[in-house]
């Protein structure tokens, strides 16, 4: 019996996945397939997306695909961690004697020998892969098939970076899932809802436009998608306080600020990137310390910027929503060195604050005097 198996986290499952079972169907003709969603994947932390949520996503996507489909819940019943070691093992009981095909993609192809006992898949399953353009053949030491063609290079990561920056689902997600997506308002449309809801048209689409940009310079610089696109898109949550609101707020949750009075006293607004801090770790759970450090510091920087927050900080000030002359400049710079992209956008800041007869908070002084000594 040929036993064709497809797993992993599909959060959410997208037409790449799509394409490749169905190549896979076309190419073995198994007698039975296995999609099997992953509880909690051994490589990545636990998706915050219900394991009933994802199985029915699939159950939509895969409909009418082949026949003799099973919708596998054997990681639910298991709980925690699987390996595929261990599903290749349990397919082995459930069948006698079974022609296992694993289809996986080139990616996790050049990786497999790292996986858990790889020898118990290598001797058991034929490896089924499917290229995607620009792939190097590196010929395995084990059973594998190539399927013909190529298969578009998408991933679930860039879904959800898509839908949390845009609030749109795109066209790689079937449609046969928007309309769950949509009511279980998964992969961060609960946080455009309120984002739409406290902040003005202007202020929220700038919000996008940010995240947007976030997550072209996370690319070049090697930073994570996600991480990018979420502080790009709450960096400016607090933004619909005004000034007494925002000074109650900071007062009220003992936000710690510096230069707290005088920012109080001359530039309350100041406060929104302190205030947007708070709301994205105390209301959007957002734990990662290395995006509430690039929230807060997005307005005013700090001396100990990690990429993400000179990727914000850049992207804040360059965003395609803006309209002043510098914000092309800054935005080309960035695509091709963030640090200088990082110095001229800390000196447009001063100039436009200096030009507004407004008051230069320390902070600003420092990260400009900072900066230029790196420079010498």
């Amino acid at each position: 019996m040929k036993v064709l198996v497809f797993g992993g986290s599909f959060d959410p499952v997208h037409q790449g996945h799509v394409a490749l079972f169905k190549k896979a169907v076309k190419i073995i003709r198994p007698d039975v397939s296995h999609i099997v969603p992953a509880y909690h994947s051994p490589f990545k932390a636990k998706s915050p997306t219900p394991f009933t949520l994802r199985m029915q996503m699939l159950k939509k996507a895969f409909a009418g695909i082949t026949k003799n489909i099973i919708f596998d819940d054997y990681e639910l019943k298991r709980g925690g961690k699987t390996y595929t070691c261990q599903l290749i093992e349990y397919l082995k009981k459930h069948y006698k004697n079974p022609e296992i095909y694993l289809l996986v993609g080139t990616d996790c192809l050049n990786d497999l020998h790292n996986w858990k006992d790889p020898q118990i898949i290598f001797n058991n399953a034929t490896v089924i892969a499917g290229k995607r353009k620009g792939y190097n053949e590196n010929p395995a030491r084990f059973k594998h098939i190539f399927l013909p063609g190529f298969f578009p290079k998408l991933s679930s990561t860039r879904v959800r970076a898509h839908i949390l920056a845009s609030g749109e689902i795109p066209p790689t997600v079937p449609a046969a899932l928007h309309p769950l997506i949509e009511k279980h308002r998964l992969y961060g449309l609960k946080i455009h809802d309120w984002l739409k809801t406290h902040l003005k048209t202007n202020r929220y689409i700038h919000s996008k436009s940010v995240a947007e940009l976030a997550a072209v310079l996370s690319d070049i610089y090697n930073v994570n998608v996600e991480s990018a696109v979420k502080a790009g898109i709450l960096h400016d949550a607090g933004k619909g306080m005004g000034a007494r609101e925002l000074i109650y707020f900071c007062k009220e949750h003992h936000i710690k600020t510096p230069f707290f009075e005088d920012i109080c006293a001359l530039e309350p607004s100041l406060l929104h990137s302190y205030a947007s801090k708070w709301l994205a770790r105390h209301l959007f759970g957002v734990k990662d310390k290395e995006i509430l450090n690039a929230v807060a510091e997005h307005t005013l920087g700090s001396l100990h910027m990690s990429t993400l927050s000179k990727i914000l900080f850049v992207a804040d000030i360059s965003s395609k929503d803006r309209k002043y002359k510098d914000a092309f400049v800054i935005r080309n710079m960035a695509l091709q060195d963030l640090d200088k992209a990082l110095l001229y956008a800390a000196n447009r800041k001063l100039l436009f604050t200096i030009d507004s007869q407004k008051w230069l908070c320390p902070l600003g002084i420092d990260l400009w005097n900072h900066l230029i000594k790196q420079e010498k």
